[in-house]
């Protein structure tokens, strides 16, 4: 991958988690100065994104299905478990939160555990884990990771009877959104195919920029949502974040094409990029910490704890600063570990290396 476009990756993805954390704060701490954040936006923009990264990483050429799968395990949850725990330890402090006026006070082990082995959002379940509610997209970027995964290790004999079957599990409402993912692994395989000139690739950089921003400008998205819950409130409860797929699709053909025009506008993004290299990859190392972490954190600073919205900013900052050296950082021994006890399970004679260190 040109080393322009990981790190314009990095920084999508980190922007991407700062809409996702400031849409939940921002009205609570800061109602003075009422500003929009569409979370459920950033949230797709990961989709795409997880999908071009997943589609680079196996084709840089991961050995097997088994060293595939404990690399995505151990990124998920290194971070993860850990959020959950978290949730769970500190769900009976909390009567009421601003930040999840509707709490879920009831079987909050058995919500933990469903969101531990993603199955909290298969078929028409909702299982909201205690305090985060932002974790259902995990739910279903893992179901994404294991049915691309074994599409593209398994024999061709197996392939399409073993996705189906997982399919067949994950159910309607998180395979609606699967092509919003796939699409990060189209443009992966076609950008090098089909070249552009540095100028068109800029200019097609602005266009997608402005329209992402005119889509949000206008509030379609929302309206859209808005719209289909009255006509059909059943149908929309029931496919609960998969709700609004046309104007999600539309976002993501939107982030596609950009990330598409970015991998071509090299003299342009090293420019503008290089010399904050450090910072941006820094930043987006906390990426799913700040993630998975903000809700719960919040709620303990600003509920339990009754910060100052000041206060309770920097305390967020520090505090996913120091989550994330704890569990995003320490990744690779997570994945040692898993490895270790995969061989111990299965007859592996030693630990699976890990083969993308950066995702």
């Amino acid at each position: 991958m040109p080393h322009h476009l990981s790190l314009y990756l990095d920084l999508v993805r980190f922007a991407a988690a700062l809409v996702v954390v400031l849409s939940h704060a921002w009205l609570v701490l800061f109602p003075s100065y009422p500003l929009h954040w569409p979370g459920p936006a950033a949230v797709i923009v990961f989709f795409v994104l997880s999908g071009f990264v997943i589609a680079y990483v196996t084709d840089r050429g991961e050995r097997s299905l088994a060293d595939y799968a404990l690399d995505r395990l151990s990124r998920l949850w290194s971070v993860a478990l850990p959020a959950l725990g978290f949730g769970l330890a500190l769900s009976p402090f909390v009567s009421q939160s601003v930040f999840m006026p509707e709490l879920a006070e009831t079987n909050a082990a058995l919500r933990t555990a469903a969101n531990t082995v993603f199955m909290a959002q298969t078929w028409f379940l909702d299982l909201a884990p205690p305090l985060n509610g932002p974790f259902w997209s995990l739910n279903y970027e893992a179901w994404y990771y294991a049915i691309f995964g074994v599409w593209s290790y398994l024999p061709r004999t197996f392939r399409v009877p073993v996705a189906i079957f997982l399919s067949l599990i994950a159910g309607p409402k998180i395979l609606l959104l699967m092509p919003c993912w796939l699409l990060g692994v189209l443009i992966y395989r076609t950008m090098q195919r089909r070249p552009l000139s540095e100028k068109t690739a800029v200019l097609l950089w602005i266009c997608s920029f402005v329209a992402i921003a005119l889509l949000f400008k206008g509030a379609i998205p929302t309206k859209s949502h808005d719209a289909f819950q009255s006509l059909s409130p059943h149908t929309a409860a029931l496919l609960a974040y998969s709700g609004s797929p046309l104007t999600d699709y539309a976002l993501a053909i939107l982030v596609a094409v950009n990330f598409y025009a970015t991998a071509h506008a090299y003299r342009l993004a090293r420019i503008l990029l290089l010399p904050f290299a450090k910072p941006i990859r820094s930043m987006a190392s906390f990426t799913l910490t700040a993630y998975l972490f903000h809700l719960p954190l919040l709620v303990l600073l600003w509920d339990v704890l009754h910060t100052s919205p000041g206060v309770c900013l920097l305390a967020l900052a520090g505090s996913i600063i120091a989550i994330g050296t704890l569990t995003e950082h320490r990744r690779r021994d997570f994945r040692a570990v898993l490895a270790f006890t995969a061989g111990r399970l299965f007859g592996w004679r030693r630990p699976l290396p890990e083969s993308d260190k950066q995702w």
